[in-house]
Order: structure tokens, then sequence, then C-alpha cells
């Protein structure tokens, strides 16, 4: 038995001591004896999960595909021989849901290009920010997926980390109650170089805070697993 998984941070296992151990498409597997198969990249976005799905793999070598969308407004560029990943930082999602704020109200624009073209992708989202736009974007992306998996009869577990979401998802993983951990405001600058400007006023301070980490640890990866085990096995019952 072979499983299919993609998706971003969550899928990849960021923030994990041992990741090809403790990743949930691992535990999954282990449960399953099964082979994993895990395209999925850190910051990647619903672009590059439809392009692997319906170009770069051949999911007709899966017996089962676990995959999780990811953030809409993320997407990807092709150049010098590589695909590289565009992602809008810090509070663009919460912003675009929340019209009464003007565009100047984002503060530290910080979009990952693979430090290719920062400016170009920083004017593009101050033109495309509207919240239709993306949605209907995480349609057809879901749309794709569902279809692609099911003329190809592939059993498909769809997932999602998008809070704002109005898609029927199998899964809404953010919706798990994820464990809180302990960060340092070391530890956190570290995870997130654009606080470090924000922040150097307290670079000297090594108290510890309280964070909602928005990627899941050690304990949540497991807790992904039992759920997604839980609804496979429904579905070999009741299928």
């Amino acid at each position: 038995m072979k499983v299919y998984f993609d998706g971003c941070s969550w899928t990849y296992g960021t923030d994990l001591d041992d990741v090809e151990k403790e990743r949930y498409s691992k535990l999954v597997c282990k449960q399953l004896d099964a082979e994993e198969g895990n395209f999925a990249l850190k910051g990647g976005s619903n672009d590059r999960i439809v392009r692997n799905l319906l170009v770069e793999n051949n999911i007709r070598e899966y017996d089962l595909a676990i995959i999780q969308m990811t953030l809409p407004p993320r997407t990807e560029f092709y150049m010098n021989d590589k695909w590289h990943r565009v992602n809008p930082r810090l509070n663009y999602m919460s912003w675009l849901h929340k019209p009464e704020k003007s565009i100047d109200d984002i503060k530290h624009w910080c979009v990952g290009s693979d430090g290719y073209h920062n400016d170009l992708w920083k004017k593009y989202y101050k033109v495309t920010s509207e919240k239709e736009y993306f949605s209907h974007k995480e349609k057809i992306h879901y749309q794709a997926i569902r279809d692609h998996c099911k003329v190809n009869d592939v059993p498909l577990i769809l997932c999602s980390i998008n809070p704002w979401t109005s898609l029927d998802f199998d899964l809404k993983m953010n919706e798990l109650t994820l464990p809180v951990r302990k960060y340092s405001i070391v530890e956190q600058e570290e995870d997130h170089k654009v606080r470090r400007a924000m922040r150097k006023h307290v670079q000297d301070k090594e108290e510890d805070r309280v964070v909602k980490k928005s990627i899941p640890d050690k304990e949540g990866h497991r807790r992904l697993a039992d759920r997604l085990l839980q609804m496979y096995w429904q579905r070999m019952i009741y299928p």
C-alpha cells in the first residue's frame, strides 16, 4: 500500500525534532503498514499542490491520497529552471477578511519569494487584495484535486488549514485542539526573521512567553494521525 501526502508546513512537519519519524504522514503509514509519499513543502501553495498532483506525480501509483490545502493567497512562479514559493506573511490573511481596514494597515510586508522580485509581489498583492478572488481560486484548486483523484479511482481525504474557508473539507486541521507550547523570544525570532526588526528593543530579554503556534508540534501530529486514521477506517467500513 502507498499513501500520497501533500501540503505545506503542517504536512511537511516543520517544528518537529525528527521530521521523518514524527510527522503525521509517517504515523499514519506506520499504522497502515504503508509506504509514505510526502511531497509537502514549507510555505508551499495550493498551486504547487495541484501541480504536483496533476503534472509531477502519477496518482495511479497510490492507494490513498491525504492532501492538506493551505492558505489561498500563496502561489509560485518558475524561473531559472526552478519553482519558487510566494507567500504573503504576517497579517495579510487577517486583513483580507477585515475589509474595513486599509491596505496600509498591513505592517512589515514580507512576501517570501525565495529572494526574487519581492517588490513585484508586494505590488501584486496590494492590487489583487480581494477576498472573493482568493476564495474562487481556492474553489478551483479544491475541485481539481477532488476530480483528479475521483477519475483515477484513488480514495481521497482532503483537508485544509484555512480558517476562513467556506468549502466542505473532510477535515479542517486548524480546528483540532493543538497544544500550546512555550517559546522564548529568541526562538521566536529564529522562527520568523521578520520579527527581529520588530523586537530589537527586547532582544536581550530571555524570559519565556506562551505562544500559540500556527503549526502542530509532536502531540499535534499525533492527534492529526489519529483523526485521519479514524476517518480512513470509517470509510473502509462504511464506504
